[in-house]
Formats: structure tokens, sequence, C-alpha cells
């Protein structure tokens, strides 16, 4: 017997191959019907027999598109009838389907990449509606193509074919393109003389590199600057034009088989490294490999990731080896995405430049993951991931922004029950970085003409996203920054804002209710509240931010704290005289200092000691560094003293003044997660763990070992972040607790 039913389906399914997947299926399950997208996301109406209608309803979620998620279905009984199955116009009075990432190359697009029979065989811009750019050509929506920076290639007739069939995976999608209609590459002079053009172009990149020139290559969604990743003076000339003496970069191979001879690939590492966000992944380094020490030095792991373009492996058909692939970027600034912009800044960089005519409208970055206990964690979140929208249960008719943090910033949008969460920005303190969080929003602000009822912003009183949303006239609600950070543990984990729960808040600085730099915060939270358990001994940064990158000044101020010019003389006898005492005397006149509980300024007090070093050159390094010392077989841990409320380490600080260094950065990391378990087995209660430290991936691990141990549930970030980029997401939480109970 024949029925007609109706689905409103939401989630993901827009311009990701959904409607052809259903019109698909209608045909094999002998379906009669129609499909249209709206503003909510798809509608669908079936006429078909009862058996038929459970098979495809089965079939629907264990066949979805690989980009596709479904968040909701609403069915309901239909009296409309049909004789046939068809995708229809799209019904919308708004703009309203979501703005995807860019995704990595699918299977079946490399696999006709590499099959000589194709039409698109060795073709750079191939893609399909599984894969290809997004966020980085859209201008405006819906997302069509006359939207879209390819509006300027016009389809042949065998593209048009394939994007009108609705049995065709290019159905719809919008960048197509072959090699007789699409984008061109030209490789050219860093003065824009252009020397080649379409493969001859890619060869003689590819040529260069091998030679050891650097190169800036126009991918997806910005450039890269690639060099080849196995010659130390190549390496070292890179760092010297970009000044960037220390920081890792990130190395693409050319496939996996490549990627296992210079690190230590497990399964679900390599699942995510071939996976279609095609993301960095940090890697265990194999000792012995052909990479130069200096891509990454004083640590033990790389940052890998595989081709995730046409473009790149095009580049790799002529490659000897692998090659750094770091933004094109001034330090701490948004990647370049635009020639002029290349030219303008870079041109002392590199020595040449692969480029295309595909137009990149808005930029993104690759984002970073790794691997814990089987489950994949991200550090950036953006090409492939972001932006990303989620359809909540909150009723709350508003529209309201989460502006974020000021570091690794993203912000978060609520509007009608939708979150719409950017691509990773960054810190905004940096002028052109705080312009493309401009441009980002207006993007989602004209996009979804969308008209702010309220701001929510850190309560820090400086920021300059919290100052831009004031120029606008927006209402401002302040959210502390560590409320927010466990707030989006609560949220990713969809916990009950209703139950109390502890949180373990550390990073390196956030704003304090008493108006101090906090960053090793024990909160009691449930909803709005929070109760300041316990924090770290606090210390003074003398000279305030400029002890930030020279850590010295901030061991000093340990020594200094707790009295311990005698067993530190070995370390204090590297300082200037002069500049010892005058610093001793800001520190005990307490000026121009600024008082702080944070862990990451504690970890790099520790690290100026345990490392011998004095100054750091990128943020994190002193954490990461410590983290490559970490031994697992050493069974030792600081003591760290817990006594009225305040948490501290002058035992841990003394032992690690004369403790050989791997002893010194295990047992200081074994006493970090020996302290959190002695403050969960005190409070008896659910614990939330947010905040960049958490980063540090021994850290992490030897903490779910030893609370496992101890029967104590955690909760943490994962698919958002330790980091500050999840602050916006715990704004958002704290903006609509009240509104609502359920999401």
């Amino acid at each position: 017997m024949k029925q007609g039913v109706r689905y409103e389906i939401s989630g993901l399914v827009q311009g990701v191959g959904f409607r052809p997947f259903i019109y698909t299926l209608a045909k094999k399950f002998n379906l009669n019907g129609e499909v249209y997208n709206d503003d909510s996301g798809v509608k669908l109406k079936i006429w078909a027999n009862q058996n038929d209608i459970k098979a495809f309803e089965k079939a629907l979620f264990n066949e979805l598109p690989q980009l596709a998620r479904i968040d909701e279905i609403i069915k309901q009984d239909c009296d409309d009838k049909f004789n046939d199955f068809s995708i229809i116009e799209s019904k919308s009075d708004k703009k309203f389907a979501p703005i995807l990432p860019d995704f990595a190359l699918c299977h079946e697009c490399e696999q006709e990449y590499n099959d000589p029979n194709n039409t698109r065989y060795k073709y750079p811009f191939i893609n399909c509606t599984n894969c290809g750019p997004r966020f980085s050509i859209i201008k405006a929506l819906p997302y069509d193509r006359i939207n879209t920076t390819m509006n300027k290639f016009n389809m042949c007739k065998t593209c048009h074919d394939e994007y009108t069939n609705p049995l065709d995976h290019r159905y719809h999608a919008q960048p197509i393109s072959c090699p007789d209609c699409g984008p061109t590459m030209s490789l050219k002079t860093k003065n824009a003389e252009i020397l080649s053009i379409k493969n001859d172009a890619i060869k003689q990149a590819a040529k260069l590199i091998n030679d050891g020139k650097i190169l800036a290559v126009k991918g997806l969604g910005g450039y890269h600057l690639i060099c080849k990743a196995t010659c130390e003076q190549t390496v070292s000339t890179l760092r010297e034009r970009k000044q960037r003496p220390h920081k890792p970069f990130a190395i693409m191979c050319r496939d996996i088989s490549q990627a296992k001879t210079i690190a230590n690939i497990n399964k679900h590492e390599e699942q995510l490294i071939k996976s279609n966000l095609k993301p960095i992944v940090l890697l265990q380094a194999k000792a012995q490999s052909q990479i130069a020490k200096n891509v990454a030095p004083n640590l033990d792991k790389l940052g890998i990731m595989l081709p995730f373009s046409g473009i790149h492996l095009a580049l790799f058909e002529y490659l000897d080896c692998a090659i750094i692939a770091t933004s094109a970027n001034i330090s701490a600034e948004p990647v370049i995405y635009d020639e002029i912009s290349l030219k303008n800044h870079l041109n002392d960089v590199i020595d040449y430049y692969l480029d295309h005519d595909r137009d990149i409208y808005s930029p993104s970055d690759d984002s970073i993951a790794y691997v814990i206990n089987d489950k994949h964690y991200f550090v950036r979140t953006s090409r492939g991931l972001h932006p990303y929208f989620i359809h909540t249960k909150y009723k709350k008719q508003a529209t309201i922004l989460a502006l974020g943090a000021e570091l690794k910033n993203q912000f978060a949008i609520y509007h009608n029950s939708l979150i719409m969460i950017s691509p990773y920005i960054g810190d905004l303190k940096n002028v052109a970085t705080f312009d493309r969080f401009k441009s980002v929003l207006k993007l989602f602000v004209d996009t979804y003409e969308l008209k702010f009822d309220y701001a929510i912003a850190d309560m820090h009183p400086y920021f300059l996203n919290t100052k831009y949303a004031q120029e606008l006239g927006l209402n401002i609600i302040k959210a502390q920054h560590h409320q927010a950070h466990l707030l989006s543990v609560i949220f990713e984990n969809n916990l009950s804002i209703e139950k109390e729960y502890v949180g373990f808040a550390f990073d390196g600085t956030g704003y304090g209710l008493d108006g101090n730099i906090w960053g090793g915060e024990i909160l009691k939270i449930k909803g709005r509240e929070i109760k300041r358990l316990y924090k770290f001994d606090e210390i003074l940064l003398i000279g305030g931010e400029n002890s930030i990158k020279n850590i010295s000044q901030i061991a000093l101020s340990v020594i200094l704290k707790y009295d311990l010019i005698k067993e530190a003389n070995w370390f204090l006898q590297n300082f200037d005289k002069i500049k010892l005492k005058n610093l001793t005397k800001l520190h005990f006149a307490a000026k121009n200092c600024v008082k702080t509980s944070s862990i990451g300024r504690i970890f790099d007090a520790f690290a100026a000691v345990i490392l011998r070093k004095y100054s750091i050159s990128y943020e994190a390094q002193s954490g990461m560094e410590l983290e490559a010392l970490y031994d697992e077989s050493l069974d030792v841990a600081y003591e760290l003293e817990i006594c009225n409320g305040i948490i501290g380490y002058k035992k841990a600080f003394i032992n690690a003044l004369k403790d050989k260094p791997k002893v010194a950065a295990t047992a200081f990391i074994n006493g970090l997660a020996n302290v959190i378990l002695a403050i969960a087995k005190e409070q008896k209660s659910e614990i939330l763990l947010s905040g960049g430290v958490f980063l540090n991936q021994q850290l992490t691990k030897r903490l779910h070992f030893i609370l496992k141990q101890n029967d104590i549930k955690y909760y943490e970030n994962i698919k958002f972040g330790a980091n500050d980029s999840n602050i916006c997401i715990g704004q958002l939480q704290y903006a609509l607790i009240g509104e609502e109970h359920e999401r």
C-alpha cells in the first residue's frame, strides 16, 4: 500500500550533494516525489510503498554523502501524490544556506586525476560536489556560480552536462571546470614576469624547489611558502628571510608512504591525515629521517599533511622530496591570498611564485590536529572544518554575536536557534588580522542580513573586538574568560547546565574577576555561577608583557618570590648585573609588573631553568620543548603544595634548578597532572578541562591515565580545541543559559 510522507531535514544538507543523493535513492527504491532546498534545510515529499520508504530511511543515514550531516528530521504524513521523482528549484525568501569550508580533494576525484583516460587527468583544479573550494570563493549567497569567483570562467558543454545531471558527482558543483574552460597556472618571477603556464609552470616550479629555491604557491585558501624540507641550508634561508628563528614549519608529503618514512603513524593518525579534512597532523618524528633538523628545532614532533588539492598533486609529480608548506604571511598576520599583497609583503622572502587566476575571496588556514587515545583533537579549525553551523534546540528568537578572545580568535553567531562559528582568524593585536576579523564578520552579516540584538565579550576592558562592537553601537554582556573556556566544554559535550562541575582552566592569559591576569584556575561552575576554589601561586611579570618572550625574567620572579637566590646562583650568573639589579628593584617595588596566576607563565619559568633558555621566539615554545623532553619511562613527579586555596611550586622549582632536563620536564608535567587528580578526588565531582595548556599532549595523556585509574569522569574540548578559539562557544553558552535549558 502506498503512502505519502513529508520530511524536513536540517543540518549540513546544502551544497554537499544531498539532493542528488536523495534523487539516487529515490530511483533505487522506486520512490516518487520531489526534493528542494529552503531556508531551514531540505524538504522532501515522497509517495511510495511502506517497505520502500523504510529501506529509503535506512539508506538515508547509512549511505550519507561524506560532507553531509543530518542534525534533525521531522517526518509527517502527506496527501500529495506523484508520478515521478524530481529535484525542483529552491524555495527561499532569505539567503540562509550554510557557508561551507573548503574541502580537500575526495577519493573519487583523486582517482580521476590519476586516470589517463579521464578528461581531468592531471588537472590541477579538479573538484566535485564532495570536495574543493567553498568558503574561499563565495562572495554571496545563494551558493550559485554567479556568486563565486568562478563566475568569470564560462562552463564548456562537457562541464555543463555534468553540472546539470543529478546522477553525476559534479551536479551543481559550483567550482566545476576542466582544462578547456577552467583556471590556468602560471609561474612568475617575484617581479610578476610570467615564465611559463599550465603544466610547464608546475614542472618548472618543482625543478626550482628541487634546486633549493623558495616559492610561494597559491592553493585553495591562500599561498604557501614552499621549499625542500630535507636541506638545512634552504630551511635556514627561509627562517632568515621570514624572521622565524625557531617556530616549527609544517611539512607536506607526497603520500602516506612518504609520511611514514619521517614519522611514526598509527592507524588512527593515518585515518586522520588521509581524511577529507587533510589537516596538518602532529606526529612523532623518526630519529633517523631525511628531514632537516631545523624544520622543528628542539621538538620531537612534526606537523605533516598530505596534498589536499590537484595543484599539490601536480607539484609532487616532479618533486624529489617532502616539502615545507607553511602559510605565506608576515609573522602573526593572516595568510596572504592575493598577488598584490604577496609582492608587497613577501618579495624579499620568495624567489618565485606559482600562481593561478581563480581569485580567493576569503582566505582560510590549514587546520591542525593530533591523536590521543584514538581520538582526534583539533588545535586550529579552519580548512575542512569551519565555518561550522549547528542547529540547536534553543528556541530564543534573537541574534547574538559572541566576539571570542583577542588571541586565537574565532567568533560565533546565534541566530534563531542556529549557531554559526567562523573559521580561525588569529591574533587580533595585529592590524591585518583585526582587519580580517572585520571582513569575515561583514561577510556573515551581509550574507545573512543580520542585525545583532547584543554582543557578548571577554571581560578584558581593552580588547579590540570589544571596542569594535561598542563602535557599532551594540549592547555588550561580558563573560569571564576562564568561565567561557569551561562553558565551551559543557556545550561541546552536551552537559546539563543545572549540574555542578569542577573546572580546570589552565592557559596563558585571561582577565580575572579581580582585575588580575588569571590562568591557573580551579573553578566550581554551575550555569552562570562560578566560585574560585584554587589558584596557582601568583607571580609578578617583571616588565609586564615584555617578559612573556624574555622568560628568564619570569624565572627570576619565581626565584625572588621564593627567595631562591642561592639555589639559582648558576642561572642568575647569566644575567647582566645591572639589568639584574634593576629587575630585582622593579620586582620588590611591584613597579611595571603584572600579577598573574597563569600556568602558561609557570611553564615559561620552569622552561627557563630546565632548558637553560633565556628567551623564546613564539607562543607555547616553552611548553612544546618541555613536552619533547618528557620521558614516559621515568616514574617521577614534583610535589605541588596546596594550602588555603593556593597551589605552590617552591619545592618543585628548587628541584628543577638541579635535576637533569629530562627528569625535570617529566616530573613537572606529572606534578601538574597529580595536583589535578588530588583536587578532583577531594571535590568528588565530574571535572572539566580547558585552556591552551591542555594542548600539551604529554600532560593530557598522563591525565587521562590517572583519572581513569581513579574512576573520575572528565570532559574536555576535542573538536573545538582547548585554546582560546573555544571562547566564543563558551560566551554563547553563557548568553543562552537561562533562555533555554536544552539544546
